[in-house]
């Protein structure tokens, strides 16, 4: 299939043509149903016109392609850029630099922040895409035609609605701020997995109050669901929900584990648990860690509702989504402390556009 790239020589050609014209756009289609990480299947090129997809079922060399990612000379177009770009890395190992994201330039272009590519498509170019093959497993092989040329043309016209969402953000005076916002993709600590030490950050704990103690629980078997997800390649909600893990944290012991593990594994599993559980109760108290959360007086709260609305009547004369601008934690954590340095309203084009502003009129002291 002339569509298909199967060998390292037509990879390094296509990634060629990249680098004389310029861009790259990219694409990626995966199956994540049973596994730690997704399986990539392909991944889509597009360079002047000319559009491939790499079969990643053939183990050709990706060195051309990781090349081409890293090239601070091409620009890397994609929609809803961070998932496959962090896919692409891990298959070629390179660190992507000057990526486009269209989705994200869409919110500097007029349009609502989150839209899917085909909805943008048809609002900018009258583009209309087919989507008959989004149940298809992208890790079986033979692809058929059908398929092929429905994931090409994910990245078929990426070049066109960049040059068109450029045109749109230059008229509204905001190319500037979409520019900036897109050197954040040149950070490789964005693409790079959490030390499983840290995933009891990412545990839901809604309404739970586990103390000190119980927070070094958490921890501990946070990371022990994170280790054996990528020891035994399984998906980490299979070995424990984050209200297993809550409830551990809570009670200091392993109580009823909702899990997805069968015969000698799921027995090993409670049993690694209850190990762990038992070892992080003997962390010594200054050892704990404090709760993540943060607590605001109801001062902070109202000013955020505040600043939140005055955000919202402000986004539409900037031309920017307010969803882009700031989420309510970003704008609750910015009135509290309007000193933090962190915090992305306090820096850059946010703080012009709005920062300074917002610290003026809802800042709490």
């Amino acid at each position: 299939m002339g569509d298909l790239i199967t060998t390292t020589a037509a990879l390094e050609a296509a990634c060629e043509k990249a680098k004389n014209c310029g861009h790259l756009a990219l694409d990626t289609e995966f199956v994540w149903r049973h596994t730690y990480l997704p399986q990539l299947g392909i991944v889509q090129l597009g360079a002047d016109g000319d559009c491939r997809a790499v079969d990643c079922a053939k183990g050709l060399d990706p060195s051309p392609l990781g090349r081409a990612v890293a090239d601070e000379g091409v620009v890397k177009i994609l929609h809803d850029a961070r998932q496959d770009l962090a896919l692409v890395k891990r298959y070629t190992g390179a660190s992507p630099k000057n990526v486009f994201d269209t989705q994200l330039a869409a919110a500097f272009a007029g349009f609502a922040s989150g839209l899917g590519l085909q909805k943008l498509l048809f609002e900018t170019l009258d583009v209309g895409l087919a989507k008959t093959e989004t149940c298809t497993d992208w890790t079986r092989r033979p692809l058929s035609e059908a398929q092929v040329r429905y994931a090409l043309d994910d990245v078929r016209y990426l070049a066109a609605l960049r040059e068109e969402l450029l045109r749109r953000a230059d008229a509204l005076g905001t190319r500037a701020w979409l520019e900036e916002e897109m050197a954040r993709y040149n950070e490789e600590a964005l693409y790079d997995e959490s030390a499983p030490q840290e995933m009891w950050r990412r545990v839901k704990l809604r309404s739970a109050r586990p103390g000190r103690r119980g927070f070094a629980v958490l921890r501990a078997v946070a990371a022990l669901r994170e280790e054996l997800a990528r020891e035994w390649n399984l998906p980490r909600a299979w070995l424990g929900s984050d209200e297993s893990l809550v409830e551990m944290a809570e009670r200091g012991r392993v109580g009823r584990l909702v899990h997805r593990l069968g015969g000698g594994r799921a027995a090993q599993l409670r049993a690694r648990y209850a190990d762990a559980v038992a070892a992080a109760l003997e962390t010594p108290e200054e050892d704990c860690p404090e709760d993540p959360r943060v607590h605001y007086i109801g001062e902070v709260l109202d000013a955020a509702d505040k600043a939140l609305e005055w955000l919202e009547r402000r986004a539409p004369e900037l031309h920017v989504d307010h969803a882009v601008i700031a989420n309510r934690a970003t704008v609750t954590a910015f009135v509290d402390n309007v000193a933090d340095g962190s915090n992305p309203l306090a820096r850059g084009w946010r703080w012009e556009a709005v920062g300074r502003d917002m610290a003026g009129r809802f800042g709490v002291d």
